[in-house]
């Protein structure tokens, strides 16, 4: 079962691989045949811009120049490069700006006002937003006031707004989006079907729990890292609604994945300095509801905290391929694959650092390559660690049963399945030992009445019908914590608790009343009886053999008082 479920696994991370790569051929394809025509056109602003109303006007070619790292007012005025019919949408990508925009001296949109958006935000998000064209041409007069809400990335923010400027309606640019980020929508994508499959084995796992732990913290990663490369997508801010989060989304990912990739080599390592490794992860665990308390107050924002999450991954970078590298060292005879597998991530987080800085895309892109084919070796030897695991578990499973199977053989009367003479004596004698010494206790010794008669008139196997069937309507007559066996050819024996004498008496009247019985076999038919003798003795007075033989004597007196009755 356990083979049949890792093979159903693999083949489902085979069949998202093949999907991923043939949804990004079929995205990616410029062919007509395979996507309706666009009308989504890119615009430009030409004109003119002033930088906090200094008076100073400046040729405006697309991007803002000579800005600090401060808060600006930008005023840029001018004419669109085409024009806009009216009804169409003018589609516009802010990044936490403050915008308005007037044409032919009438304020046709607005932005970011005070009051459209959450107290406790900076801004009103990090996205696109849209406006219904009234009809501008590109002879109208067109004033467009900004003003940055951030100031850690001022010079890009205002660039970026003339950059990405189209007319057409919304759907086509998500479309276009989609096209054209269609790689990193499919890398989240398969990433993200890594940390459900590793779900999954959590759940088959779940018995052992060390295991368990290192499986849900890849889990963990590859679900936060996922989600963390669909932000970078450009999509997202028709999906989350919520002005604060979807413009830090990305900074919650980000410290989640670090804390899951901190503590998942923490379990994997042995060396006594990865408590290093543990402070780091408290510390990221305790930043994450710090800065979102922060966020909520209004104190601080997500991004102040940039500085510092690049801080921590600098620190993981460096320590946790030389912790792998210390144990490969210390412990020669046993290589930790690990260490190949963290050069690929180590690789990606100081070209992530750099990337964050220069804002190079290329950086960025290979970043998340490293942490692709990271998570890949990393799923790859889990699966393969799980494989064994299961099948050991398979294997002492199995064995377990044949045990079990064994046990049952020694212990068990092979034609009724009842326990047989020397399991009875054992089950008795552990009771007894366990028992509360108060407690009274009662043996029953029971016979089936001329069955030697049964045997001789109608054979040995209508004699081995009626031990069955007998033995089954005894069972039934007790509880299942109840010690059941049968001791001889047609002699059962019975031992439970009972709270007085009276109460086994009743008992054995009511016993003797059901196993009274008229039965038809294919030989004949015939009348079942019983006889019972009945021992009672407190747990602390208490042996088997002492029971035994009183339970046989009483077995004895019944018989001879003419049978079908009990005798105590």
């Amino acid at each position: 079962m356990s083979g049949k479920l890792i093979k159903c696994l693999a083949s489902s991370v085979l069949l998202i691989t093949l999907l991923c790569i043939g949804a990004l051929v079929y995205i990616r394809t410029d062919e007509s045949r395979f996507h309706s025509e666009t009308e989504l056109q890119q615009i430009t602003f030409l004109g003119t811009y002033e930088v906090d109303n200094n008076g100073k006007l400046l040729p405006f070619n697309g991007s803002i120049d000579g800005l600090s790292h401060d808060r600006h007012h930008v005023t840029v005025t001018g004419t669109f490069s085409e024009d806009i019919p009216a009804g169409r949408q003018l589609m516009l990508r802010i990044d936490n700006l403050k915008v308005t925009i007037y044409a032919a001296d009438k304020k046709i949109y607005s932005f970011g006002e005070k009051g459209t958006f959450p107290h406790y935000a900076r801004s009103a998000g990090n996205g696109w937003d849209s406006l219904i064209s009234p009809g501008i041409s590109s002879d109208d007069y067109v004033r467009i006031e900004l003003e940055n809400l951030y100031t850690n990335h001022s010079d890009t923010a205002f660039s970026v707004f003339f950059q990405f400027m189209y007319y057409g309606y919304e759907g086509e640019l998500i479309t276009s989006l989609i096209r054209s980020k269609a790689m990193d929508l499919l890398l989240a994508v398969f990433i993200f079907c890594l940390g459900i499959i590793a779900i999954v084995y959590c759940i088959l796992l779940y018995p052992l729990k060390k295991v368990v732990r290192q499986t849900f913290c890849f889990a963990g990663l590859s679900l936060s890292a996922g989600l963390w490369f669909f932000i970078d997508f450009n999509v997202q801010c028709y999906l989350i609604p919520l002005p604060v989060f979807n413009n830090s989304l990305d900074i919650v990912c980000m410290i989640i994945t670090s804390v899951f990739l901190v503590s998942y080599f923490i379990l994997l390592l042995h060396t006594r300095w990865k408590i290093l490794l543990a402070a780091e992860a408290a510390l990221e665990f305790i930043l994450l509801p710090a800065a979102t308390a922060a966020q909520l107050m209004g104190i601080y924002d997500y991004y102040d905290f940039l500085n510092v999450i690049i801080v921590f991954t600098i620190l993981e970078g460096i320590s946790i391929p030389a912790m792998i590298l210390y144990e490969n060292i210390r412990f020669s005879d046993k290589i930790n694959h690990s260490l190949i597998d963290s050069l690929a991530l180590v690789a990606g987080m100081f070209l992530q650092i750099f990337g964050e800085h220069r804002e190079n895309k290329t950086s960025l892109f290979w970043f998340k390559l490293g942490f692709f084919i990271f998570l890949i070796l990393q799923f790859w030897h889990m699966a393969k660690s799980v494989k064994g695991i299961i099948a050991d578990s398979t294997k002492a499973a199995l064995l377990e049963e044949q045990k079990q199977e064994l046990i049952e053989k020694v212990q068990k009367d092979p034609l009724t399945g009842l326990y047989n003479k020397s399991a009875t004596q054992k089950q008795v004698a552990g009771a007894l030992r366990t028992g509360n010494p108060d407690s009274l206790a009662a043996f029953l010794m029971i016979d089936i009445d001329y069955f030697k008669k049964i045997n001789d008139t109608l054979g040995h196997a209508a004699g081995d019908s009626v031990i069955l069937i007998f033995a089954g309507n005894l069972r039934k007559q007790f509880r299942d914590g109840d010690i059941v066996g049968r001791i001889g050819g047609d002699e059962f024996a019975v031992f439970i608790w009972v709270p007085d004498e009276v109460w086994i008496c009743e008992k054995a009247r009511k016993i003797n009343a059901a196993l009274a019985e008229n039965i038809t076999l294919e030989s004949g038919a015939c009348s079942i009886t019983a006889s019972i003798g009945i021992a009672l003795a407190k747990c602390e007075d208490a042996e088997f053999e002492s029971l035994y033989h009183q339970a046989d004597e009483a077995l004895y007196r019944a018989k001879a008082a003419g049978r079908n009755q009990y005798s105590l």
